[in-house]
């Protein structure tokens, strides 16, 4: 036995188990795992061709022919280790609805304890201060609110103690956190017509502030358009927006109110810079608005690209909508499957953007069917980008699903 052999037996780190076909270049990578020796030609030919790192489109054959191909070569060097336990299948039906992160027990218990917090709230809750506020709203919505959230509340409340019958004259009605301050939970801005246009703060870690303003309409798709730094500004923007005649001059009073108070407090009422926001994202997702995870470009350790285009994945999610048959959802089920399968592969090797790519774009299709994937691929990223909180919002949206609360304070 050559020495390398021997070197590599007597290594403690783990064993790699894609062994010599392992294409992975970072250094945190190969201090973790261990790699079979090769012999003086093959080093050469590395030398010589150095491998580069996996490209989905590098070359021009489809999924199914992509993940055949990359099975074949993820044979673990360690015979003791049962190699079909590892492989991912996508002979076999696939029943995604049914690869729950949780037990409907510990759905329940979830559940049971949002409802808990929610009865525990006394039944004469004032408007507090900041950050007395604080508190609450980190233990209901597990995020801290902006300050510009508390002054434009009290922007609303100078002039009336009718908060929603001011903003029903603008077409607007308040939603979400701002239920706490008016006395309702749960149902920050909304339309009051028939449309789903709604306006909330945008976050990239529940720890730190909102990084935006956006704005969507959910009748619309799941499209988020960044467009305000603040609420102010998000208010503000919406005198450029069509306006029915009987509602012209409650927009006008609204928006002079809105705009004196952003100037007298320091809030700028200037539209976000969108293009900035995209050269700084990763990649841009399905919603859009873009995600931001470490990144390391000498290494392109934290993201890879997903083995399909956005374009490619829209289109199996309009198929798994439209199909009318189990046999048919099945199929289209196991097209998707080696997007998931390679994206936790990435996961596994730190890179925890692709996970949180594909998580939030089967989270943007609505799909029942990939409700349980959605989950599985957003509660363990959030948990290794250390963004627990937002795992635990998603897991309590879920449940919501089936679970209608309204409660009044």
């Amino acid at each position: 036995m050559s020495e390398e052999w021997q070197a590599y037996l007597s290594d403690p780190r783990t064993i790699c188990k894609y062994g010599e076909k392992c294409y992975q270049s970072n250094p945190d990578h190969h201090t973790k795992y261990k790699h079979p020796p090769v012999n003086s030609k093959r080093k050469a030919e590395a030398v010589k061709h150095p491998a580069k790192r996996f490209s989905p489109y590098s070359k021009k054959e489809n999924t199914a022919n992509r993940f055949k191909n990359k099975a074949k070569e993820t044979e673990p060097v360690n015979k003791d280790v049962d190699a079909d336990a590892e492989k991912p299948t996508i002979t076999e039906k696939h029943d995604l609805a049914n690869e729950s992160p949780t037990t409907s027990n510990q759905q329940n218990t979830v559940y049971n304890s949002f409802v808990d917090i929610i009865k525990q709230l006394p039944k004469d809750l004032p408007y507090h201060n900041s950050t007395s506020d604080q508190e609450i709203y980190k233990e209901l919505f597990l995020v801290e609110m902006p300050p510009d959230f508390f002054k434009f509340y009290e922007c609303l409340k100078e002039d009336t103690k009718d908060v929603d019958k001011t903003l029903a004259g603008v077409n607007l009605q308040l939603i979400g956190p701002y239920d706490l301050l008016t006395g309702k939970l749960p149902a920050v801005l909304k339309s009051k017509d028939k449309t789903e246009f709604h306006i909330g703060y945008y976050r990239d870690d529940p720890k730190s502030p909102p990084v935006f303003m956006a704005r969507a309409d959910s009748s619309k798709g799941c499209h988020l358009s960044p467009y305000a730094t603040n609420i102010f500004s998000a208010v503000s923007y919406l005198e450029h927006q069509k306006k029915s005649p009987f509602t012209a001059m409650a927009y006008k009073k609204m928006m002079e109110k809105v705009k004196s108070w952003a100037e007298k407090h320091n809030y700028s009422v200037e539209e976000y810079n969108a293009k900035r926001r995209t050269n700084l994202c990763i990649t841009k997702t399905l919603h859009g608005a873009g995600i931001m995870v470490p990144y390391d470009k000498k290494t392109q350790l934290g993201y890879r690209k997903l083995v399909e285009s956005d374009a490619n994945i829209k289109k199996l999610f309009t198929r798994l909508e439209e199909a009318k048959s189990e046999v048919e959802k099945d199929k289209v089920l196991s097209e998707l499957q080696p997007v998931i399968t390679y994206a936790n592969i990435a996961v596994d090797e730190c890179d925890f953007g692709t996970g949180l790519e594909v998580g939030i774009d089967m989270f943007c299709s609505g799909l029942k069917e990939l409700e349980s994937s959605t989950l599985n691929s957003l509660c363990s990223v959030y948990s290794l980008l250390n963004r627990a909180e937002f795992g635990s919002i998603i897991q309590v949206r879920s449940i919501n699903s089936y679970h209608y609360i309204e409660y009044e304070i």
